[in-house]
């Protein structure tokens, strides 16, 4: 059994991130007093703020593992998908920097009852791309091509051509 955790110091910055967001929002919003226009835009950008503190939360608290039937996500929003019934392999980068240098890798895994998401800060994220990558060439689901030059850069062998 494999399993991939989000560590603590891999979520820290979202945290933050959350935090700083709900106090320069909310705080102005609530320091106006009266109604006005201006909660118009501070409200929604809090509850925005405070949704990505939640999912945050949510995924700190995720575990999935996997093995040679399938993948589970335990926890919030638990999941289990069976690599038979694997229906989609996505394999997505999204770049912090212009050059391409930093970012994060997203992978979502569907089937017709489930879906599993997951990111490069968990720590065995390599290991369950591949895990899936091969299952997915097993059941001969579609990888586009984007996925496959993503999962070069993980150092993944991804030969072929996309399907």
């Amino acid at each position: 059994m494999n399993t991939l955790r989000y560590p603590t110091k891999a979520l820290a910055g979202d945290y933050a991130r959350a935090a700083i967001g709900v106090t320069l929002t909310l705080t102005p919003a609530i320091g106006l007093g009266e109604w006005s226009v201006a909660h118009w835009f501070l409200l929604p950008l809090a509850v925005l703020f405070a949704g990505f503190g939640y999912k945050t939360w949510r995924r700190g608290r995720q575990t999935i593992t996997w093995d040679a039937i399938g993948v589970s996500l335990s926890g919030p929003g638990a999941a289990r998908l069976d690599w038979n019934e694997l229906r989609s392999f996505k394999l997505a980068f999204f770049s912090t920097t212009r050059d391409r240098t930093g970012g994060w890798m997203q992978l979502k895994l569907s089937s017709v009852g489930a879906r599993i998401d997951a990111d490069s800060s968990g720590e065995g994220f390599a290991d369950l791309a591949s895990a899936a990558f091969a299952q997915a060439e097993r059941h001969s689901v579609s990888v586009d091509a984007g996925s496959r030059d993503n999962l070069k850069a993980l150092g993944i062998n991804a030969t072929g051509t996309a399907r």
